[in-house]
């Protein structure tokens, strides 16, 4: 029996205690919100399959109230990169008002067939619409709502099949030159830079051919007559709140309500924010978790090990200071990384529809490209003559301590990794389980990426093991926070500029920031997972490869090349 104070003499098993309690702490409140958030409301979500017209296979979840049906079904569309999921929150407040909602992953993303094709998205949604209407035979008013890119296919449907859609709300996103949009509602963030109150304003005037227009008052004001129209503004969210945001799903609400029933609804318990909290938490919990994992994974797998630092490795490996190491990385190599991947970026445009996954290999592999490149010629070999194996018998070096089973630990914690958060997330918040398609997407991209991986893993080691520092969690805080400077600074920076309009950056150039965000998690994930492996490059490259393909395959959509 674990007692309290053997739980302070094990920092492992009181890691172990406090993380499963953090875990708990979340996910317990997270299915209660998702599932049963209100005992007077219930309803069911089950996975439903539609075909668009031209035959892809579109995956939804159908929520159906178990009381009283209201009249009114409503289509719900996520943004970019997102999936139905995200739109889990904002779904489930609907049904709880007894409509009946279907909420679609679009082509090319989540769990739907298809390449990401903008102007064929509203097949999709058009094919849930011809779902509720020829299926569901209480249906008699159809209202659409979309966020960000579900915002621009939710309008472009509205505008082409106008008799057939009562209500539309576009969040986050606008189109330009919209007309003819049924009980049209336009909502926003405070701090969302794409949709600010001017653009709002402006879309009002022009589409009311008013000019003494103002956000958060009704124009012309007749549901029935299916003309009203409205701009809303929350004073707290930013774009990517926008869809949990108490302010704008209480607008959405009462939009459908007044829509659908004629007058505003009552008794409106919103509880959307807080499952996005609780889904935080646990999310912290199992991080929590898995690092107290890898560190029993490892001692069972090493329990034999001579714990060699990285500097006893690095013995003989080159003279280059820590300083120029860094140095050489934040500068040169990421201009490298930028050159190949803006050059091969244009020229691939012009074969095929690039994609975000493809993007991402082009940034793996030309940090790769300038890490051989700057490693040798610059840093090791400057006076010395150079011999491309020399890379090569380095890295081996790095390799050597237990191969086979930094190998197998790789695997072992990045399979833990993703099934923990899968199974916290596949449900409330996120669609983190690839289909068979996906899973033979993800061995690909780790077979592809695993060399270029390796070569930016010999160099990071090779920094970290020229570390003065006093103890592992002092190694690791320091790595962490240098691997996210180099991986980052010279992008960030370009980022910055384009987003001051002082340099042309092609529009999927802003995908680095993708880069950026993932780059910090694979900084904080891979270090430690490097630690623990017997301290081979092989069991962090492996875990990096196989982590990296995950988060591309369920998190990005899949247009294009992969």
């Amino acid at each position: 029996m674990v007692t309290l104070k053997n739980l302070r003499s094990d920092k492992k098993k009181l890691g172990l205690f406090i993380s499963i309690s953090i875990v708990c702490i979340g996910v317990i409140p997270l299915l209660i919100l998702t599932f049963i958030p209100e005992l007077k409301n219930l309803y069911t979500i089950k996975p439903l399959a539609l075909e668009s017209e031209d035959g892809v296979y579109i995956s939804a979840y159908k929520y159906t109230p178990k009381g009283e049906k209201s009249p009114g079904g409503i289509v719900v569309g996520h943004g970019f990169f997102g999936s139905k999921l995200n739109m889990q929150p904002l779904s489930i407040e609907l049904v709880k008002r007894g409509f009946t909602v279907i909420n679609i992953d679009f082509r090319g993303h989540g769990a739907s067939g298809g390449y990401f094709q903008r102007s064929k998205l509203i097949l999709d949604m058009k094919a849930a619409i011809d779902y509720l209407e020829y299926n569901l035979s209480y249906i008699t008013e159809i209202g659409l709502v979309g966020h960000s890119l579900g915002a621009y296919v939710a309008l472009d449907l509205s505008q082409t099949y106008p008799d057939r859609i009562n209500a539309t709300i576009a969040i986050g996103a606008v189109s330009p030159n919209i007309m003819n949009i049924s009980n049209f509602l336009l909502a926003s963030g405070r701090y969302d830079p794409g949709l600010t109150e001017e653009k709002i304003l402006e879309v009002l005037r022009s589409y009311t051919g008013r000019e003494d227009v103002k956000v958060g008052e009704l124009y012309y004001g007749d549901f029935n007559d299916g003309n009203n129209t409205k701009g809303f503004i929350s004073p707290f969210a930013g774009h990517l709140t926008e869809v949990v945001d108490y302010a704008i799903i209480y607008q959405t609400i009462q939009w459908f309500e007044q829509a659908f029933h004629g007058e505003k609804g009552s008794n409106i318990f919103i509880t959307a924010t807080a499952l996005q909290i609780f889904s935080y938490v646990s999310l912290v919990g199992v991080i929590a978790l898995n690092s107290i994992l890898v560190v029993y994974v490892s001692n069972y797998l090493f329990k034999h090990r001579v714990n060699l630092p990285e500097k006893d490795i690095l013995e003989g490996l080159g003279k280059a200071s820590i300083k120029k190491l860094i140095l050489y990385y934040t500068i040169p190599i990421e201009l490298i990384q930028i050159t190949f991947f803006l050059s091969l970026s244009h020229i691939s445009t012009e074969d095929f529809a690039f994609s975000t996954t493809s993007i991402t290999l082009l940034l793996i592999i030309g940090a790769a490209i300038g890490s051989f490149i700057i490693y040798n010629f610059l840093l090791l070999n400057w006076e010395e003559q150079f011999y491309f194996k020399d890379l090569f018998i380095k890295i081996k070096r790095m390799c050597s301590i237990k191969p086979g089973r930094s190998i197998l630990f790789g695997i072992i914690i990045a399979l833990i990794s993703i099934l923990s958060i899968a199974a916290i997330w596949h449900w409330s918040v996120q669609n983190t389980l690839p289909t068979i398609r996906g899973a033979g997407k993800m061995i690909l991209l780790t077979l592809l990426s695993f060399p270029f991986f390796l070569i930016r893993e010999f160099y990071f080691r090779n920094v970290q093991g020229r570390l003065e520092t006093s103890n592992k969690y002092d190694e690791y805080f320091t790595m962490v926070g240098i691997g996210i400077f180099m991986d980052n600074f010279l992008i960030v920076s370009i980022i910055l500029v384009g987003k001051l309009n002082l340099a042309y950056l092609p529009p999927y150039a802003l995908y680095l920031l993708a880069w950026v965000i993932f780059s910090i998690i694979q900084n904080c994930t891979v270090t430690w997972v490097y630690m623990n492996s017997g301290r081979n490059i092989l069991g962090s490259t492996i875990f990096i490869s196989i982590f990296y393909s995950w988060m591309l395959v369920v998190f990005f959509p899949s247009y294009g090349f992969l």
